[in-house]
C-alpha cells in the first residue's frame, strides 16, 4: 500500500466506508426514523473523524457529538456543517471560540450557561445548547432533582436557544439483574423530568438517552439516539442483546520486516520475558506499542499471517513484535494485527480480552502515526 506521495506504507488502517454505511443504515431502521447524533469522539473513535463525518452525511446523519473544542473546530475547519455538540462541558475560556466556531455545548450550570449566553449577545449569534441531567452516571451534568429549576432559568437566557435535553446510562450494557433496574431508573426519571417541562410549556426540540447498548437493549426514549461503538462494526459489551447486525469497520495491518531462526535457550526481547525451548523461527513486525498494538499482548497475543493464528513472543517494542512462525512465511508477508485474513479473523474485542480492557480503548488507542486509508465499494478513495 502506498500513500499519495508514492511512500510505502508498511502499517496503516483500512477503513470500510461501505461498511461503516451499512451499519448507519442498519441502525436508523432499527430505530425507526429517529434522528442520530453520532458519536465521532477521539478522532470517530480511531477511524478518522472527517472521512467518517462526511460519508455519515451521505446517509442522512447531519448531528455530530464530539469530546472537545479542538474536536469541534476540527470538523468545521474540514467544512462540516451540520450541528456539532460538544458534549463533554467545555471551561469557562473556551466559550468565545465556541461561540466564534458556532457550536453547540453541553451546559451543565449556570456559571457557564451565563458565559456562553453573554458571549452569544456580545456577537449578536443564538447559540444551541444541549444540558445533560444526571440521572444516575455520576459524572457530568445537573443532578436529575434539582434539574427542573436549573433548566428554566437556563433557557431564559438571551443569546441561547435550548436544543437538547440529554443524560447517560452507565450500565446499560449490562443483563445483570440490579443494573438493568438501575437504567429502567434512570430512564423512569428521565422521562418524568421531560414531562414535568413540557407540561410547564417547555419546548426541547431534541431529547436524547439512548447510547450504542441504551438503543439495542432498553426502550428508546425521547426523538434522536447516539450510536458510538455500534457505527463502527462493534458490540459495546458480550452480554448486551445484539439486536442490530453491524460490522468491523477498521483493520490494522502490518507486514513481516525480517525473519530470524533461533536456537533453544535464546532470549527474545526486552526483559527476556521468553526464552526458547525448542528451535524457532521467528517473523519480526512493524508494529508495536506506538502504532497501538499493546504492551499487554507481550507473550499472550496473536496476529494472522498467510491465514494462521500466529502468538506474540517477548515483549511488544514501542515499534516492533516478534511472532513465532512457519517456514512458510516470507519477507514482506500481510500482517493482520485487526480484520480478517483468509477464514480467520481477529477483533478489537480479542484485543480486549488479552489486555483485560474493552474494545473502546483498542480502537481509540491507534497511534496518530498508522496512516488510514479509506475504502468504498472496494476502491481506495483517500488516504490520510
Amino acid at each position: 500500500m502506498h500513500d499519495p506521495r508514492g511512500h510505502y506504507l508498511e502499517t496503516f488502517c483500512e477503513v470500510d466506508l461501505s461498511a461503516f454505511g451499512r451499519n448507519i443504515e442498519r441502525i436508523s431502521e432499527w430505530v425507526s426514523g429517529r434522528d442520530i447524533i453520532l458519536a465521532v469522539k477521539a478522532n470517530a473513535y480511531g477511524h478518522g473523524v472527517v472521512p467518517i463525518c462526511r460519508e455519515a452525511a451521505l446517509h442522512g446523519v447531519n448531528r455530530f457529538g464530539v469530546a472537545t473544542l479542538v474536536e469541534g473546530i476540527e470538523l468545521r475547519d474540514a467544512g462540516i456543517e451540520g450541528e456539532i455538540i460538544i458534549l463533554t462541558p467545555p471551561t469557562l475560556e473556551q466559550v468565545p471560540s465556541l461561540v466564534y466556531h458556532n457550536l453547540s455545548p453541553n451546559v451543565v450550570n449556570r456559571q457557564l450557561a451565563e458565559a456562553v449566553s453573554a458571549e452569544a449577545v456580545k456577537a449578536n449569534k443564538t447559540i444551541k445548547i444541549h444540558i445533560e441531567v444526571d440521572t444516575g452516571m455520576g459524572r457530568t451534568g445537573i443532578i436529575w432533582f434539582d434539574a427542573i429549576g436549573e433548566i428554566y432559568a437556563i433557557s431564559q437566557l438571551p443569546g441561547i436557544a435550548l436544543e437538547g435535553v440529554f443524560s447517560h446510562f452507565p450500565v446499560a450494557d449490562s443483563t445483570g439483574k440490579s443494573d438493568m433496574e438501575f437504567t429502567k431508573m434512570q430512564l423512569e426519571r428521565f422521562s418524568k423530568l421531560i414531562k414535568t417541562l413540557e407540561r410547564g410549556g417547555m419546548r426541547i426540540p431534541t431529547i436524547h438517552i439512548s447510547n450504542s447498548a441504551g438503543l439495542l437493549a432498553h426502550p428508546i426514549l425521547g426523538n434522536c439516539i447516539r450510536p458510538g461503538i455500534l457505527a463502527y462494526g462493534l458490540y459495546p459489551s458480550e452480554e448486551v442483546r445484539k439486536s442490530v447486525e453491524v460490522e468491523p469497520v477498521l483493520s490494522l495491518r502490518t507486514r513481516v520486516v525480517q525473519l530470524r531462526d533461533f536456537d533453544v535457550g535464546s532470549s527474545i526481547g526486552y526483559g527476556r520475558t521468553y526464552i526458547a525451548r525448542n528451535p524457532i523461527r521467528v517473523a519480526i513486525i512493524r508494529a508495536g506499542y506506538g502504532d497501538g498494538l499493546r504492551r499487554a499482548l507481550s507473550n499472550r497475543g496473536e496476529v494472522l499471517i498467510r491465514g494462521k493464528r500466529r502468538p506474540i513472543i517477548g515483549r511488544v517494542s514501542m515499534d516492533a513484535t516478534m511472532v513465532e512462525t512457519s517456514s512458510d512465511v516470507q519477507l514482506d508477508d500481510e500482517v493482520i494485527i485487526l480484520g480478517k485474513q483468509g477464514a480467520e479473523k481477529i477483533t478489537a474485542d480479542d484485543h480486549a480480552k488479552w489486555t483485560h480492557t474493552i474494545n473502546y480503548e483498542i480502537l481509540t488507542g491507534i497511534s496518530e502515526r498508522v496512516r488510514r486509508v479509506y475504502v468504498k465499494n472496494g476502491e481506495v478513495i483517500e488516504v490520510k
